[in-house]
């Protein structure tokens, strides 16, 4: 069969992460996917922020659970995985969101052909675009 197809057949959304990190040469990998991803006029207008930081990790995940509806109380929506890219654009961009998207589903199917797990969340930025997790963004570097 085709390799990309594999791939894209094999990727699944993981919700169970090994607490190893990714390994840098791994990242650089999927961020360099991310970045190949096609933008609308070719604008490459978005940011790739890695966040590996358990603590901030932690807030992050807490945030989020904090701007959901009824979740289980022992839910965790970043599913306490190692690393989290947030990729955003500026929000007077107009395809800020389909751009974004499709960097992320690079992203994900690189990870896929690497070996490693992944999942696509949209939650975290309701938690980022409320005032609660302004500060949590600005300190993580989040343009």
């Amino acid at each position: 069969m085709n390799q990309a197809l594999e791939t894209i057949y094999k990727r699944k959304g993981t919700k169970s992460y090994t607490s190893q990190q990714v390994n840098e040469e791994d990242l650089k990998l999927i961020l360099t996917a991310g970045i190949h991803g096609p933008t609308a006029r070719n604008n490459q207008n978005r940011h790739f922020t890695v966040v590996q930081n358990k603590e901030f990790l932690r807030r992050i995940d807490r945030g989020t659970f904090e701007r959901m509806t009824a979740p289980a109380p022992d839910y965790y929506p970043l599913f306490q995985a190692p690393t989290c890219i947030v990729v955003s654009a500026p929000a007077d961009y107009n395809f800020a969101d389909q751009d974004c998207a499709i960097a992320v589903e690079n992203m994900t199917l690189a990870a896929t052909s690497l070996g490693l797990g992944s999942r696509y969340l949209v939650s975290p930025t309701r938690f980022f675009e409320h005032e609660s997790g302004a500060r949590i963004k600005n300190e993580i570097g989040v343009p």
